[in-house]
């Protein structure tokens, strides 16, 4: 029931209509709003900051990329629920969501940007970042009812982030690790690297989407720097830089022509080239199983601090250097690789070769659980 009830579906508006191209479609998400502050500062609220950056961000694209449709959640001191926050991107058919937030720990010294994807937690520390932000439901009418089953109190509940790793998780992460690259060199606060944990409002989106934290509120210095034009400035031109490189390989329009999402699929398909040990090559058409671990542009060294000790192999698409962990035809062994390695790398995801190429993970599951029954 309750999974059946948290599942975001899409819906008619997501159609796409005959004859009509529709343009790149981004959701910023301004965090908090109207009578639900956020994180509190010694004088700032986070609510403020999160909307002056978004703002900000929104003015840099559409400054340079006139043609993306960006749209709000909120453009004013409002308190919009999670559900809606999460419908409004769903309704329009979006390309990606971003939600944009500032953090806050009792440990006044915390400090650091950090960009989460959805997954059920790769720290205690990201665990409890995603209660935090969930418990604000508690503030909304008729919460019992919308989240019916979801307590975002109790870690039991959180097991659904787990077991509902979207299709789109591979872009997301790729999108987090660019923004939270592009925070780090615009802002030179400390990096705290790209997370994953249960934020409800990233659940019930069906495409690409991350959650940024951009600073620790509750720090007084960096609470100054979150306040100040300055800082907005800079981290929001991080989250723009990293926007920017992942539009020109998924979104930017090639000519007066958009990459079909079947175009870009192919292309990648064709790029594709993982590393395959021919002495243990499976049968032609069964699936070969894989944990990705970490994306860059620039190809890693073997001891690269990055792998954090792992012995990884890669592949590439297109621009892409993508690391990964283990290779097994057994999804269930691979599968308790990933938990093995979840504290290491939240964020990781498994990936799936055919004969060689990248296909469909879940397509590729099935062809395994089919298998197995034989």
């Amino acid at each position: 029931m309750l999974l059946l009830l948290l599942m975001a579906t899409a819906s008619p508006a997501q159609k796409k209509q005959k004859g009509k191209e529709k343009p790149f479609t981004m959701v910023i998400d301004p965090g908090h709003g109207g009578v639900d502050p956020g994180a509190l500062g010694k004088s700032a609220k986070e609510k403020d900051v999160n909307l002056s950056v978004s703002k900000l961000f929104a003015d840099m694209v559409k400054e340079k990329y006139p043609e993306v449709k960006i749209i709000f959640t909120r453009t004013t001191d409002v308190q919009i629920p999670l559900v809606q926050r999460a419908n409004i991107a769903n309704e329009a058919n979006a390309d990606l969501f971003i939600s944009i937030h500032s953090n806050a720990s009792k440990n006044r010294s915390a400090n650091g940007c950090e960009t989460f994807t959805l997954g059920a937690g790769s720290s205690v520390e990201a665990k409890a970042a995603a209660m935090y932000e969930n418990e604000v439901i508690l503030s909304e009418d008729n919460f019992e009812e919308i989240y019916k089953g979801f307590d975002p109190r109790s870690s039991e509940s959180y097991i659904i982030f787990e077991l509902m790793r979207g299709q789109d998780m591979e872009r997301s992460a790729e999108l987090a690790q660019l923004v939270q690259n592009g925070m780090v060199n615009n802002g030179k606060l400390l990096n705290r690297g790209v997370s994953s944990a249960g934020f409800l409002v990233l659940h019930r989106t069906v495409m690409p989407k991350i959650l940024v934290e951009l600073g620790f509120i509750s720090n007084r210095e960096e609470e100054k720097f979150l306040a100040s034009k300055e800082g907005q400035k800079k981290l929001a031109k991080g989250i723009f830089d990293g926007f920017s490189r992942y539009y020109s390989l998924y979104g930017k329009p090639k000519g007066n022509t958009k990459k079909s999402e079947k175009s870009v699929a192919d292309a990648k398909a064709k790029d594709s080239k993982p590393k395959v040990d021919d002495s243990n090559k499976p049968k032609s058409g069964i699936p070969v199983f894989k944990i990705q671990i970490f994306a860059t542009d620039k190809k890693l060294k073997e001891n690269d601090s990055r792998l954090k000790g792992l012995k990884a192999d890669y592949y590439q698409e297109g621009n892409w250097y993508k690391y990964t962990y283990g290779e097994s035809s057994d999804y269930d062994e691979i599968l308790r690789k990933k938990k093995e390695i979840s504290k290491k790398f939240g964020q990781a995801f498994i990936v799936a070769f055919i004969d060689g190429k990248k296909v469909n993970t879940q397509e590729a599951i099935n062809i395994f659980k089919k298998n197995k029954q034989k």
